[in-house]
């Protein structure tokens, strides 16, 4: 391959991850489901960056508020 189109292919890779990091992921955290969530973390003053790095106290709480949640059908997860 030559020297360009390593070029390019590394310009492509960097903007893709620039599109989902900088676009695709603040959409995603502004729908109903995850906001809730970031809303719920953030009452509870609970760092999400990190949850899966650090033991909480408040594990226990997070793990019943997921299976709840998991359980219940919503009009998000059923309008597939």
């Amino acid at each position: 391959m030559s020297m360009q189109t390593n070029k390019m292919r590394f310009l492509a890779s960097v903007s893709l991850m620039a599109l989902g990091w900088l676009a695709v992921l603040p959409r995603l955290a502004e729908r109903p489901r995850m906001k809730s969530h970031l809303d719920w973390l953030q009452a509870r003053k609970i760092d999400p960056s990190a949850m899966y790095y650090t033991e909480l106290d408040v594990m226990d709480d997070i793990l019943q508020h997921q299976r709840r949640a998991n359980l219940e059908p919503t009009a998000e997860r059923t309008a597939y």
